[in-house]
């Protein structure tokens, strides 16, 4: 019987290039690898518009997946989030003391105070609202208004007793005027009953 393994034509057994096809294998391997770590390197470090490798279709965007885009923009959103908070940051150490008392009411260290600050820009709200003095200075004006308008009438009343009190006066130079009379016309009476008496 013949082997399987021996040729019929008594020629060496055909080998096929084992060698070229593990070479081919191993260069696809080290491709396949290549463009993993520029793609994670892509994602981490963003290069500039220049550095970017050029796609032949020029739509390098299609090569991203969704969640290469998500990571893309929760990177993007930190990096304005970071940049607000140091605006923030910058606005508050720039503003006054004497307004940051003013518009919370109350002396701290100014740490503090642009603590608050910093937090108010974070939050998007008004950054002035209505200052905290205005509201004593309206009532203090009203409190002056109120004061000028009894000085007032204090005034109108001192008239009215100086009027009063030059009418008394006026009223007892009558009464002593009177009184000086009575006596002189008394004294003038007992003289002549001091006369007819003698003369009886």
């Amino acid at each position: 019987m013949r082997s399987r393994s021996t040729n019929p034509e008594g020629s060496a057994p055909k080998q096929f290039p084992r060698h070229s096809k593990d070479q081919n294998f191993q260069n696809m391997k080290h491709k396949q690898q290549d463009k993993d770590s520029t793609i994670e390197l892509d994602e981490i470090l963003p290069c500039p518009k220049s550095e970017k490798p050029h796609n032949g279709n020029g739509h390098q965007a299609d090569d991203l997946s969704r969640d290469d885009l998500l990571f893309l923009l929760s990177i993007l959103e930190g990096e304005l989030q970071a940049r607000d908070e140091v605006i923030g940051i910058l606005k508050a150490e720039k503003m006054d003391l004497a307004l940051l008392e003013a518009q919370y009411g109350f002396v701290t260290p100014k740490k503090v105070l642009e603590a608050l600050q910093r937090d108010a820009f974070q939050a998007k709200s008004i950054p002035w609202q209505e200052d905290i003095y205005e509201k004593p200075m309206n009532e203090l004006d009203k409190v002056v208004e109120k004061h000028k308008e009894s000085h007032r009438r204090i005034l109108e009343q001192l008239l009215m007793v100086e009027k009063s009190h030059r009418q008394t006066i006026l009223q007892l130079e009558e009464e002593k005027r009177k009184h000086k009379e009575y006596m002189v016309k008394s004294d003038e009476f007992i003289s002549l009953l001091e006369q007819e008496c003698e003369r009886i």
